[in-house]
């Protein structure tokens, strides 16, 4: 006669109970506490970054009074030849790189003539500069002193679209937004050519879409 325990209405002490019909059924329970603890291993260790501060002189004033990232800076001459058409002088690049060569960038500009048939231009090209090799649409490319990639300096051919166009595009390459007509004042900055009158701007930003017409890319 063979016995089959019953497991209905088992008393609170039924497990020992078992531990003491059954022994090896101790070390069954045994080892399976033992592998459970030994495969809970250390807890997952926290790891913590530091992401660097942006600091307040990389920033800049933004429209409104709020502050932006700064970037890119662009510095441009636009000398009109016609109504609707101007050639232009553009030198643009990390804030870094383009810092040092202000004074570069002036001096040129002040060495630009136009002609009295408003039909050509004569400049003086920067000290210790290096002249690019040629470019479509451009008259002339230059090329600061340093190692690396260097930002250029060009003026370029004459090209179509108004004062503002022109001031908007070049706002939103470095990612300042377009103003209104009656802001042009406070945007660019009014030079003499000769008898000629040109509009000089200075713009940082932390970098926009790539509006540039085909000579400047």
């Amino acid at each position: 006669m063979s016995f089959r325990p019953q497991f209905r209405n088992l008393p609170n002490e039924f497990p020992l109970q078992i531990l003491r019909v059954y022994p090896q059924a101790a070390v069954v329970l045994v080892t399976l506490l033992m592998f459970g603890l030994n495969s809970c291993g250390p807890t997952d260790e926290i790891r913590t970054y530091n992401a660097p501060r942006e600091k307040e002189s990389d920033k800049v004033a933004a429209p409104g009074g709020g502050i932006q990232g700064k970037g890119m800076r662009l510095l441009g001459l636009i000398i009109p030849k016609s109504p609707g058409e101007s050639w232009f002088v553009k030198f643009s690049g990390p804030v870094e790189q383009i810092e040092p060569h202000v004074g570069a960038f002036d001096a040129f500009v002040q060495s630009i003539r136009v002609s009295p048939d408003s039909a050509s231009l004569t400049y003086t090209p920067p000290s210790g500069w290096k002249a690019a090799p040629p470019r479509a649409m451009r008259l002339v490319t230059f090329l600061p002193p340093g190692e690396g990639k260097q930002p250029e300096l060009y003026l370029s051919q004459p090209f179509g679209g108004s004062l503002l166009d022109n001031v908007n595009r070049w706002r939103g390459e470095v990612g300042l937004p377009p103003v209104k007509e009656a802001d042009l004042s406070s945007v660019v900055t009014e030079v003499k050519l000769g008898d000629v009158k040109a509009y000089r701007v200075d713009f940082s930003g932390p970098g926009g879409k790539n509006r540039m017409p085909p000579f400047a890319q």
